[in-house]
């Protein structure tokens, strides 16, 4: 049995990981922005104990950490799933509002589980931080125009690629402790702000996250992939 933290949890992608790994026995950390989601999900699941924070705020370490210090001695797995999908495509209308709000919640809210989880993963076997990041956030697809004129907007494409820096910062800065980092593509995933080529179930792409994680360790650290597809450039 795993501990396994997983923000976002409450809908999409990381609701279907929340199944997946309950349904294995593991203990499970959903961290959620209201007590009604919390509620639903103790009903529903077993040796899970959800947690209620603002991933924008920074009062969510503390959160984080009073229901860790409670229930876990240890965390195995982060999975940094939370985020939304911006809006404007056009620079003429691009709001400096809602870049913020992005950055917030897909830089800065990896951060504050992080800080929040550390000590927590430094008794783990085999611990693992997951940034689920998109393929969006590559600067060398970005630069190929491979996305040109899909109107993908500003503030999501900059949020991943800042994501993705991060995770590049953290592998290296955590190797020597033995925590493994790594950013995934989790597909073009079949759900509300979806792409159109969306073409893969939220259920399937975290069943693929599952089996993955079970495969990584220090080893595997630093990388940026889909899982059992192959991985992605920077």
């Amino acid at each position: 049995m795993e501990k396994v933290l997983i923000t976002g949890a409450s809908r999409g992608l990381g609701y279907e990981l929340l199944k997946v790994y309950a349904a294995r026995n593991n203990m499970t950390f959903p961290l959620v922005r209201s007590e009604q989601s919390a509620q639903t999900l103790s009903a529903e699941f077993t040796n899970c104990f959800p947690i209620v924070a603002d991933l924008t705020d920074d009062d969510a370490i503390n959160q984080i950490t009073s229901v860790l210090n409670s229930y876990a001695g240890n965390i195995d797995i982060l999975i940094n799933n939370a985020g939304i999908s911006g809006n404007e495509h056009l620079i003429e209308n691009v709001r400096t509002e809602e870049v913020n709000h992005l950055f917030n919640i897909h830089c800065l809210g990896p951060i504050r589980t992080v800080k929040a989880c550390l000590p927590f993963m430094r008794s783990s076997e085999n611990p693992r931080i997951i940034n689920v990041s998109s393929r969006l956030g590559s600067l060398q697809k970005m630069s190929s125009g491979e996305f040109l004129n899909r109107n993908f907007s500003y503030s999501y494409r900059m949020a991943k690629a800042a994501q993705n820096m991060f995770t590049i910062c953290l592998s290296q800065e955590m190797q020597e402790t033995g925590i493994s980092v790594c950013a995934i593509h989790p597909g073009q995933l079949l759900t509300r702000g979806r792409s159109t080529d969306a073409n893969t179930d939220p259920e399937t792409a975290a069943l693929n996250i599952y089996e993955w994680s079970k495969e990584i360790n220090i080893t595997s650290t630093g990388q940026y992939v889909q899982p059992f597809v192959g991985e992605l450039p920077w």
